[in-house]
């Protein structure tokens, strides 16, 4: 049993219902001798120590995506899985005094009892994490031979199974790929078909899925295979934005691109050398616990967690949870701002909102700084995404952008380039946006452009009032005065 935090531990437990087991993340209820109620937490864990920490709202969007995957494999592949039952449809099988929960309605599954092989099957597309450490050691990766001279992120020939032990609290151990395979064909080929298609889904919506794990179980009393535990989730999986990939391909020492899964919390944990210490020496648990984690990295996982759950079904978590797993769960009306450079573009916006719950202002960044500046100081007067559209060179995006970066204002910024098809100032606003560097103001990442026009207008305004935003990784430069150019390199 892995060693729980505080924190996880003070998680409480439903009342009547037998616990049988108290994981990482999950609780598991004995709910027959047939069928177990899985519970989904906001605990998290990297490099097998579960943080003193919780994630708001990661279990419900953990159970919702696994919900999403297992309903689309037994629809599109036939593919078996444990889900018996999720969202509202879990109180059939509840005590009465447990039903019309909506929060364990959103992190709860019924699922089916099996017995569970033995081992983690994880299926690998690219080389990174403990792949890339055991490739750079011994040039292999769990029996398989790689070509040589492989660097961070690089696509495999073909994906891999690369699969690993199952243990209890320590790290899980790299297995024979081939022993595997031969113990269990079945799984191992299983492991596959469902990558291959996930893969295909993903990349359609502009993401790659670097790897991912799975784990099978069978039904004891007819033998039948079932996929059990999670599927394709931000715990179980790696998932990159597959232009920022393509991109890092191009760089003369490559890297794997910023993640939407928990490698941010990874990172972190690498920095405080978690990564080294011994999940089984109980000095270490207590050191890698007494660590807190920062509030802004917690916020920061709930964003990037909900930002992959609406990349990859198209819908927000509560409106999915609503429209279907049946949850009664309250809509998030978030407050839209509309700001423009001039009063001119009004005439290109105005049909776009008509009717719709938003504000807009006209903000010129050359006449007005100082405004802007109060603006973005203010928290943009109660907005929580601001639409910036305008044409020619405009500088609005970015220095409102950067505005609110430096008063700590945690706002995202869509831009929306305006102008004449085909002229010169539509084609300078788009440039202005999309070579910003980092590019911290938000474009279409999907089709990997800008917002143009007023048909893009419309998508921006529809994606502010019911879209997700990514977490933007910002590399800070200090100025520089009085410089010598005689010794600059």
């Amino acid at each position: 049993m892995p060693a729980l935090s505080p924190v996880r531990s003070s998680v409480p437990v439903l009342s009547g219902l037998k616990l049988l087991n108290r994981g990482k993340v999950r609780d598991t209820y004995e709910l027959s001798d047939e069928l177990l109620l899985v519970v989904a937490t906001d605990a998290i864990s990297i490099f097998d120590f579960v943080l003193n920490a919780l994630v708001p709202e990661k279990g419900a969007v953990l159970t919702a995506m696994s919900h999403f995957w297992f309903t689309l494999l037994e629809n599109e592949l036939g593919i078996k899985t444990h889900m018996v039952a999720a969202g509202a449809a879990i109180d059939d099988y509840l005590l009465q005094h447990l039903r019309g929960d909506t929060d364990l309605q959103s992190r709860a599954m019924v699922v089916r009892r099996l017995k569970m092989v033995p081992c983690e099957f994880i299926a690998r597309d690219v080389l990174t994490g403990s792949g890339l450490k055991d490739y750079l050691a011994t040039g292999m990766v769990c029996g398989h031979v790689l070509p040589p001279g492989l660097q961070d992120g690089d696509k495999l020939p073909s994906p891999i199974d690369t699969p690993t032990t199952k243990e209890d609290g320590g790290h899980d151990l790299a297995l024979d790929a081939k022993e595997v395979r031969e113990k269990f064909p079945e799984e191992a080929a299983l492991l596959l078909k469902v990558f291959y298609h996930a893969s295909e889904i993903a990349m359609k919506h502009g993401i790659l899925l670097a790897d991912t794990k799975f784990e099978f179980g069978r039904d004891s009393a007819t033998g039948v295979l079932y996929l059990g535990d999670e599927a394709l989730t931000p715990d179980s999986s790696r998932f990159w934005e597959a232009s920022a990939w393509k991109v890092g391909r191009e760089a003369e020492k490559r890297k794997a691109p910023p993640p939407y899964d928990k490698q941010l919390v990874r990172e972190w944990g690498i920095e405080q050398g978690i990564n080294n210490l011994d999940p089984l020496v109980p000095e270490d648990v207590a050191k890698a616990q007494s660590l807190q984690v920062p509030p802004e990295l917690i916020d920061a996982t709930t964003r990037v967690y909900r930002y992959i759950f609406w990349r990859l079904t198209g819908m927000r978590l509560e409106q999915y949870q609503r429209q279907m797993m049946s949850i009664d769960v309250e809509d998030r009306r978030r407050n839209v701002a509309i700001v423009l450079g001039s009063e001119s573009d009004i005439l290109h916006v105005r049909e776009a909102v008509d009717g719709l719950p938003v504000v807009v202002h006209v903000i010129s960044c050359h006449r007005n700084p100082t405004e802007l500046l109060t603006f973005a100081m203010n928290g943009c007067r109660g907005a929580d995404v601001v639409v910036a559209a305008g044409g020619k060179a405009f500088s609005l995006r970015g220095m409102l952008d950067a505005f609110l970066h430096d008063a700590k204002q945690d706002i995202p910024v869509i831009g929306v380039a305006l102008g004449e098809p085909g002229s010169i100032s539509r084609e300078a606003a788009k440039l202005s946006i999309s070579e910003l560097p980092g590019q911290p103001v938000v474009m279409d990442e999907v089709r990997g452009t800008v917002y143009v026009g007023g048909d893009g207008f419309a998508s921006a305004v529809e994606r502010a009032m019911s879209g997700e935003f990514p977490v933007i990784s910002r590399v800070e430069k200090k100025p520089r005065f009085d410089i010598n150019l005689s010794t600059f390199a």
